[in-house]
């Protein structure tokens, strides 16, 4: 397993692609704190009040990852080869699965080292700003991972069903932001508190003590579209 995601990760770090849309993050993240100057939240603690409200966007740029990992061996049908040569399918999935974790880890370190060092370099230390602030982000942001994760697992799970990448960003997209209309719409609003956009929204804006349903939630989430992804994976046809 670690040779394969060792290969994936050296594929990755070979093109341009994911290095393109780290840098074209982080220099949104510095537009954001260049324009927070000299207004009222202009401060340490607008910074991280704002790096809070922007805990939900990572989600939108999840399916980019898969894509770099998992979507370009369907088009280019390299993944026969791999399972031909003998390598166990659960393997495999799994080794993609951390892979694309493994590099949502990386650009979320430079990301945040260049949102918050360019806040500490550009912007005033407020006399509200404790170092309260920054753990209560982090405790956050712990757990805002764990349904980054989920939604990787999701949008693997989209990648085996359909094998076709813009159908499977698609009903990602699809799945995640409007679920919650469609169960309004046909009369299920109980189910909504189930989703992985709730829990999003409840760890943004919850106090971190009750964090747990939401975790725990995100933790089932993610183990049924993990073990879907497995089943699907195994069975699929890749001649």
């Amino acid at each position: 397993m670690l040779k394969m995601i060792h290969a994936d990760l050296y594929k990755t770090f070979h093109r341009a692609y994911f290095f393109i849309m780290t840098l074209v993050v982080s220099g949104l993240c510095v537009a954001l704190v260049f324009a927070m100057r000299g207004g009222g939240a202009g401060n340490w603690t607008g910074a991280t009040e704002l790096g809070v409200e922007l805990l939900g966007y990572p989600v939108f740029l999840i399916p980019m990852l898969t894509q770099i990992v998992y979507a370009e061996e369907f088009r280019d049908h390299t993944l026969k080869n791999t399972i031909a040569f003998g390598t166990n399918r659960t393997v495999l999935y799994i080794s993609k699965w951390l892979t694309t974790i493994i590099l949502g880890v990386i650009m979320a370190a430079v990301v945040l080292f260049f949102f918050f060092g360019c806040a500490a370099l550009i912007l005033p230390k407020d006399s509200d700003f404790t170092w309260d602030f920054m753990k209560v982000f982090f405790e956050r942001f712990g757990a805002s991972c764990l349904v980054y994760i989920a939604a990787i697992s999701m949008s693997i799970f989209f990648i085996q069903l359909f094998n076709k990448s813009t159908l499977a960003i698609f009903f990602y997209y699809g799945g995640f932001y409007f679920t919650d209309l469609i169960l309004t719409l046909i009369k299920c609003d109980k189910g909504i508190d189930y989703l992985l956009k709730t829990q999003m929204s409840a760890i943004i804006s919850k106090p971190v003590d009750q964090f747990r349903d939401p975790i725990v939630i995100t933790l089932v989430t993610m183990a049924v579209f993990f073990v879907a992804g497995i089943v699907f994976f195994r069975k699929k046809d890749f001649s």
